[in-house]
């Protein structure tokens, strides 16, 4: 083969031996394996003191928590969860207990435990040739209330993504971020502080990749695969210039209210004027039965926006919005 090259969480580190086997451009197997360990990256922070919040890891025999020595309160989440599935802040001992009571009925998966860090989600989108690593841009996201931490919209660009961005790749080269795309989250506090919240070593998701797709001056999945064919980002840049993203976009969610089967759903559409664009997808189906999770799979259907203008992305997604009608059987 050219090219060993795969999108998904669970197959990193796999890909990245093959990759290394046939002498093909690949990622350190390492760095894949802690990055979809939440615990393991957690310990390489520390180590690198770049990890401040207190953590630490229960498993299934420690269901009484006698070996507790972290305070309250804890956002509680399996060591190699995805997708949001079962993260939750708990207030307090009972509040856990329950929790690990819940989770452990269907799985014997260790919990990390980390102090609750208040603050605002941003991502950092980078790409890299194994030796340049650069930042495309990030989302500010806005979540569910606590104890769940569902994303509901997402901003790109904004001038708090723009203040950190710097600080955020550093950390990533600090730890090993190097070939092809990555998507990282980070907490930044009121006080200033970042910190790093989890690294998926693949491109960003839920509809967010096709929307850097059709925002850049260059496609975002060839671009990808390219540099896994060992094409450098210098080559990339003669070609199209700085790979940062400029374009003003949002993206917002429509999640469920309730379990349930819908009764009627809004239809998708994509809607172009001169200056913007917006395009609604829906997630779920008429009749289709759900179940809330708290999770992204909650999600009924997602508006995407994008424009040159900031204010312009707001106006049409507004619009769109209260337009936009799902109902339940009762």
């Amino acid at each position: 083969p050219n090219l060993v090259f795969s999108n998904s969480d669970h197959l990193q580190a796999s890909t990245a031996v093959v990759a290394d086997f046939f002498n093909l451009p690949s990622k350190d197997w390492r760095h894949c394996i802690v990055f979809k360990d939440k615990h393991l990256t957690r310990k390489q922070l520390d180590s690198a003191n770049l990890y401040k919040p207190t953590y630490q890891l229960l498993s299934a025999k420690d269901l009484n928590l006698d070996t507790l020595t972290i305070g309250f309160p804890v956002v509680a989440k399996p060591k190699q969860g995805v997708a949001s599935m079962h993260v939750q802040l708990c207030m307090d001992k009972n509040e856990l207990v329950t929790y690990c009571q819940n989770f452990w009925q269907s799985t014997t998966i260790p919990i990390l435990l980390e102090s609750y860090v208040p603050g605002t989600l941003i991502t950092l989108e980078t790409l890299g040739d194994g030796e340049t690593l650069v930042a495309v841009g990030g989302f500010e996201v806005t979540l569910t209330e606590p104890p769940h931490f569902v994303e509901l919209d997402a901003v790109w660009n904004t001038p708090l993504c723009l203040q950190y961005r710097d600080t955020c790749l550093s950390i990533l080269q600090d730890i090993g971020v190097g070939l092809g795309v990555c998507h990282s989250e980070f907490i930044i506090t009121p006080k200033g502080e970042v910190h790093l919240v989890e690294i998926n070593y693949r491109s960003i998701g839920d509809g967010r990749e096709f929307l850097l797709n059709d925002m850049a001056h260059y496609s975002w999945f060839d671009t990808i695969v390219r540099l896994h064919q060992g094409v450098k980002i210098a080559e990339l840049e003669a070609e199209f210039g700085q790979l940062a993203i400029n374009t003003h976009a949002r993206i917002h969610y429509i999640t469920t209210p309730q379990s349930g089967t819908i009764r009627s759903a809004p239809a998708s559409f994509k809607k172009q004027t001169q200056q913007s664009v917006i395009i609604h997808q829906p997630l779920k189906k008429q009749h289709q039965t759900i179940q809330r999770t708290h999770s992204n799979k909650d999600y009924l259907s997602r508006l995407l926006a994008y424009s040159d203008c900031a204010n312009t992305v707001d106006a049409v997604l507004k619009d769109a919005i209260k337009d936009l009608q799902w109902q339940f059987e009762s």
